[in-house]
């Protein structure tokens, strides 16, 4: 973001370092997987409308046979002896022969009345007849090994009588069984077709995914700004293809920035290891005087400090691209954290004929990580030192702005290239005048700043003023307190 005076916050971002290689999937296709479970879903919803239908046809079925042996019971009084005495159960000469079984059941449960087939023991049990002197009922059973639907209701012309009225269901199952069939057969060449539609409309569906991913298999980390094709359909097939290539970019500008890295780094790294062999070359030559042989020792010395100080940065900026930057926040003194970095660089600064000021209110505490904050400061302060110009003063600042905390470092120096301004917390980018290794450093003292500043969430920014000289600093929002 950019404020009211000029200063560019930057805030870095998590990177993603490589390109991730899927791991074959050795399970079902998705196209069979959808054609299975469609298949499925149609024979469940097939199998429910036939049981449906076979319960509605069997019902319709069963009430007309049912109204055709009410009409039966109707007529059982016919079956009747004259007077409807007891004796031997007469029989109707105008009865249905062999289609209705016909019997006229007394309250003592002796047949009255029959037609032919119907023989002399009553066609319901117990029970059922009891049940039926109350209200007609309808029960289907085996009667001489045939399965019988049988009525039976009291019959109104002797109260306590039954009549009973039976009709072979030999049609009826023949209907069902030959219904049932006919479902089968026809809801097999349903299946059989709804998974063949299934499969070819997934296919058609998926087959952009797989041209995506062909594609996609197809790319290499060297081909530079290649991309997939996006269909012009505008679907979600060609939001995913230009999902897909925005994710490209990212992760191979971050594949370059990781390459830069690393080539900046073995060039940081091998400067210092090249002077570090050269000087225990030389130390290990025979006829070098105590002194030389310190010297060596000295300078090796130093050149050792250096690559562990290059490093240890080199730890802090990988862990602080990974989100694993640890802090340990506190309420802390700002104001001592400051005089403590100005303490520690003084032999520093009396050597450049530098002096140092801290301008910051005593009362003011904030919730930080000092010795982060302190590597942070100790950062920005080396970095006046190598620049500002003696006798001049660096000037240490932390202040309020709202509940933000605000640190700066200022210096009299040249200030930073307009062209350099925009990329100083880059990784090893040192503007043209500190390139040298005794001037300009590793070029990571800055991307430690901001590294820092992003791990308590807030930013870090640096500008030039008007009438020379560069103000480095950080904002950490909602830190301050008094």
């Amino acid at each position: 973001m950019r404020r009211s005076d000029g200063t560019t916050w930057r805030r870095s971002g998590a990177w993603v370092t490589g390109f991730v290689t899927p791991t074959p999937d050795n399970g079902m296709p998705i196209r069979w997987r959808l054609a299975i479970a469609f298949a499925a879903a149609a024979a469940a919803v097939f199998a429910l409308g036939s049981w449906l239908f076979i319960s509605g046809l069997s019902s319709a079925q069963l009430g007309v046979i049912d109204s055709q042996l009410a009409l039966q019971l109707s007529q059982a009084g016919t079956y009747l002896n004259a007077g409807g005495q007891s004796g031997a159960p007469a029989t109707a000469a105008n009865s249905a022969s062999g289609e209705y079984l016909v019997q006229v059941i007394d309250a003592t449960g002796h047949v009255r009345g029959a037609s032919a087939d119907a023989g002399t023991v009553p066609l319901v049990t117990p029970g059922e007849l009891r049940q039926a002197r109350h209200g007609r009922i309808s029960v289907s059973q085996m009667v001489n090994d045939e399965n019988t639907r049988i009525t039976a209701a009291p019959l109104a012309s002797h109260p306590g009588w039954t009549a009973i009225a039976g009709v072979s269901l030999e049609a009826f199952d023949s209907t069902m069984s030959q219904a049932a069939r006919e479902l089968a057969a026809g809801g097999g060449c349903f299946i059989v077709i709804a998974c063949a539609g299934a499969y070819g409309l997934a296919r058609a569906a998926l087959s952009p995914v797989e041209r995506l991913r062909r594609q996609v298999a197809a790319l290499s980390e060297r081909d530079g700004e290649a991309g997939l094709e996006v269909p012009a359909t505008r679907d979600e097939i060609a939001a995913l293809a230009a999902t897909m290539n925005d994710l490209l970019g990212r992760l191979r500008r971050a594949l370059s920035r990781q390459r830069a890295f690393v080539a900046d780094a073995s060039h940081e790294l091998r400067t210092p290891l090249a002077v570090l062999r050269g000087e225990l070359e030389l130390a290990s030559r025979p006829g070098r005087s105590r002194e030389a042989l310190a010297a060596a020792v000295h300078s090796a010395a130093a050149e050792a400090d250096r690559l562990a100080r290059i490093t240890t940065d080199l730890l802090l900026l990988a862990r602080s691209d990974e989100d694993q930057l640890s802090l340990r926040l506190e309420q802390a003194e700002v104001r001592p954290l400051l005089a403590r970095s100005a303490e520690l660089a003084g032999p520093r600064l009396a050597e450049a004929g530098l002096s140092c000021r801290i301008d910051a209110p005593a009362a003011l505490r904030a919730r930080i990580d000092p010795d982060r904050i302190r590597e942070a400061v100790d950062n920005l302060l080396d970095n006046a030192l190598r620049y500002a110009p003696a006798g001049s003063v660096i000037v240490l600042t932390a202040r309020v702005s709202g509940p933000d905390l605000e640190i700066e470092v200022e210096d009299d120096g040249p200030g930073f290239p307009a062209d350099f301004l925009a990329h100083a917390f880059e990784r090893f980018r040192r503007p043209d005048s500190g390139r040298g290794r005794d001037q300009g450093g590793a070029g990571l003292g800055l991307a430690i700043v901001q590294a820092i500043a992003v791990a308590h969430g807030g930013v870090a920014a640096a500008r030039n003023k008007p009438d020379g000289g560069a103000v480095v600093g950080l904002r950490l929002p909602h830190a301050a307190r008094f």
